[in-house]
């Protein structure tokens, strides 16, 4: 009974994530000729380097609010309320540090650079970053709770808020700040509104009381300092491609990284939204040493990423050199030898997901780190190597082969290591760390 529930869960969120993320690229097809046409190559470009600032969104806390779908998965799974309290006070605490620290640094800057200058629309991207900061964790505790379907709904308010005022802002003006604000805008309303159901949803994940533990705060900070250098450590692997292709073999070649880091980016994207549900059950799971759950949930959620990674790829190699001379309206040159090296590469981006999910709701973690840093040491050694002779593909395939060659097994070994224990859950957090029992803030 509860192995179904938690697949329906599963079902559930990664349907609403999927969805959400299908409507962003549609919006995204329907603005940007639109913003092109209003604000020109030039404004279009600065809105473009400012908006994207907001992929920052889950980095800058430090990894806090990712921590807290494993620990508040865990917490609840034990029946310990007070204990996901104090993780969720911890994180907000951080968030609202940090926030300040940031719009300190944006008010100064702002004196130093002049509220009409180059610099504007930045620093209003850089206040939305630092407002989001602490309402954030929202998304991430629903994610905890297995309810990652309300993440999914609030997560298209903001899509369809974003949308709905840039066509807005279309028709009343070409000042470039006024897009920036409309994005961050949309970002903050979005995640205030999740936060705030949170709390009348779930009165007892309230923090009680103004003050916070320091150990509370330094704990989740420590947890989350981990995800964050996973998370940076992983995107590294492949985010400066772009900047290798150009350097190592010129600017036509960048273009057609360009396009290819697209393809894969958005691939990774819908793999993520996909699987990313599995987390906080895999946490649960392992609380309540429900292994056979878990095997289960990892053979599937493994094919089921694989499937859908080698259909999409099987398109892709028959249909993408056509599809992307109609979509660009140009020629790259991007033949089959490239669409080979990106169809793997998101085959090998599927194969680890799964994985890489269970050793998080395990809180296996500096495990990971190291096993990701050495692979992206490796991928830039085979990147230098590959490119001049594969060209574009060698540096794709650089990726590929560390993951297949090393991330992979590593992650499977590791996997095998733990269902060998005794004890499937990792250690519980130090009852000092929950909070005592006081009367709730209205």
């Amino acid at each position: 009974m509860i192995g179904h529930r938690r697949n329906q869960r599963i079902v559930a969120a990664a349907g609403a994530g999927l969805f959400q993320r299908l409507v962003q690229v549609a919006s995204t097809v329907v603005l940007m000729p639109l913003l092109l046409r209003v604000l020109g190559p030039a404004q279009f470009g600065v809105w473009g380097a400012a908006a994207s600032l907001a992929w920052f969104s889950g980095l800058v806390d430090i990894g806090v609010g990712t921590a807290l779908v494993t620990l508040v998965a865990r917490s609840i799974a034990s029946g310990k309320d007070g204990e996901a309290r104090t993780h969720i006070a911890g994180a907000l605490s951080f968030g609202g540090a940090l926030a300040g620290v940031m719009l300190l640094a944006v008010g100064l800057a702002s004196v130093l650079a002049g509220r009409q200058g180059q610099a504007a629309p930045y620093l209003i991207a850089i206040v939305g970053l630092a407002l989001n900061l602490p309402l954030n964790t929202a998304n991430n505790v629903w994610m905890a709770l297995q309810k990652g379907y309300v993440s999914g709904f609030w997560e298209l308010v903001q899509t369809l808020l974003t949308l709905t005022g840039l066509i807005a802002a279309a028709g009343l003006t070409r000042d470039v700040r006024v897009y920036v604000a409309v994005v961050y805008g949309s970002l903050v309303l979005a995640n205030l509104g999740s936060l705030f159901h949170l709390f009348v949803i779930h009165r007892e994940l309230r923090p009680r009381g103004l003050s916070v533990s320091p150990h509370a705060i330094q704990y989740v900070v420590g947890q989350g300092v981990l995800y964050f250098v996973l998370n940076l450590a992983g995107g590294l692997s492949f985010s400066l491609d772009n900047v290798l292709a150009l350097e190592l073999l010129g600017p036509d070649a960048s273009a057609r990284m360009t396009v290819a880091l697209r393809i894969c980016v958005t691939a990774l994207g819908l793999l993520l939204v996909m699987a990313q549900p599995l987390w906080p059950a895999f946490a649960e799971a392992a609380e309540n040493a429900d292994r056979r759950w878990i095997r289960r949930g990892v053979l599937r959620g493994s094919a089921l990423m694989v499937s859908a990674a080698a259909t999409g790829s099987f398109i892709l190699l028959l249909f993408g050199e056509r599809l992307l001379r109609w979509w660009l309206n140009a020629d790259l040159g991007i033949g089959s030898t490239l669409l080979w090296a990106i169809s793997v590469w998101i085959l090998a981006q599927a194969v680890v997901r799964v994985p890489n999910l269970l050793l998080n709701g395990l809180s296996i973690l500096r495990y990971q780190v190291v096993v990701v840093v050495v692979a992206t040491l490796l991928a830039f050694g085979l990147k230098f190597a590959l490119a001049p002779s594969l060209g574009v593909a060698g540096i794709l395939w650089g990726t590929t082969a560390t993951i297949l060659l090393v991330g992979a097994p590593a992650l499977f070994w590791r996997i095998h290591e733990w269902t060998q224990r005794s004890h499937p859950g990792e250690a519980s957090v130090p009852a000092q760390l929950v909070e005592a029992e006081l009367p709730p803030v209205i």
